[in-house]
């Protein structure tokens, strides 16, 4: 969401001069490192929206500041990083709760990433990467902003986290599948068309995932570059302008040599009654509720993964 396409995009959704939005930033997921919280609401600073942020992964407000902060957002923002801690640390002070009463009376909810997972019934996430600990994170960001390493992650195949290349060694974790807030059906996988730390291809683990835990869900595979946005029943996919993606596009030139492009998008995924996983790109616009034809739970079953246990054990919850 630092891009200023995505940002405005997220804007005009609530119909106002950005001059009268006012967005609450949550940086949770992320511990509520200033870093993040500067590269993830500049766009929107830029645009003239009043930001304000409501810190909880360290700390504990009151239930009225909470409650206050909420109530006056149009917009809120969450973040990306740790989408397992941020749900946990939610539901153990009620924010949860109070978040879903913001969707239910109109409020615009964003973000990428972990602030895109949370939003639906479920994702495919990097919450069991080490490098997105609590602990790990406060060390590495105490005395300000670490120094970068170099490297080009320019590559819409290159790794997401940090600036991995190719020939570099793997890191020991796998994807795990967090349940979400529940405000929109699907598990979500962001950063579809991209590769992390682990070395593992994330459209490739999201059909595993699919299949094991998934056989009820509709897959959303989102682009690192692109965004799903739902609005009641209606859906748009956003793409920012020039950027590469997953979703190829044939070209009528026929004087060009190779007349395949591939632009940011979005996939649609479904567990089949053989159990195989089937794909089609998701249209540019829509209905919600037809995108849901593709599965039949009216029960709505969520399969949870047993390995966020073993993930809450290695980043344990602040309780105070």
């Amino acid at each position: 969401m630092s891009n200023p396409y995505m940002a405005r995009a997220v804007v005009d959704l609530t119909e106002r001069s950005p001059r009268d939005v006012s967005l609450l930033y949550i940086g949770t997921a992320s511990y509520d490192i200033p870093k993040f919280r500067r590269n993830q609401t500049n766009a929107f600073i830029d645009l003239g929206c009043d930001v304000t942020s409501l810190d909880v992964a360290n700390q504990r407000p009151d239930q009225d500041e909470m409650e206050e902060a909420v109530d006056n957002a149009d917009i809120i923002l969450v973040s990306g990083g740790n989408t397992l801690y941020a749900l946990d640390r939610w539901r153990y002070l009620g924010l949860d709760e109070l978040l879903r009463t913001a969707a239910e009376r109109g409020t615009v909810m964003a973000g990428g990433s972990a602030g895109a997972i949370c939003w639906f019934d479920s994702g495919h996430s990097d919450s069991a990467d080490p490098e997105t600990y609590r602990q790990y994170k406060l060390d590495k960001f105490k005395d300000g902003e670490p120094e970068k390493k170099a490297g080009n992650n320019n590559n819409p195949f290159a790794y997401y986290s940090g600036n991995a290349q190719e020939g570099d060694s793997k890191e020991e974790w796998s994807y795990i599948k967090v349940e979400g807030l529940g405000i929109w059906p699907g598990m979500v996988c962001p950063h579809y068309d991209r590769i992390q730390s682990n070395g593992s291809p994330r459209m490739e683990d999201f059909d595993q995932m699919l299949e094991q835990f998934g056989q009820y869900e509709l897959g959303l595979g989102i682009d690192h570059n692109a965004a799903l946005e739902v609005d009641g029943d209606d859906f748009r996919v956003v793409s920012i302008p020039g950027e590469a993606g997953s979703v190829p596009i044939i070209s009528d030139n026929e004087e060009e040599e190779d007349g395949t492009t591939f632009v940011p998008g979005v996939w649609l995924k479904y567990v089949d009654e053989e159990g195989n996983v089937q794909r089609k790109v998701c249209p540019r616009s829509g209905s919600l509720s037809d995108l849901l034809q593709e599965v039949n739970d009216p029960e709505k079953h969520i399969l949870v993964d047993d390995r966020v246990d073993l993930c809450r054990k290695e980043n344990p919850l602040l309780r105070d």
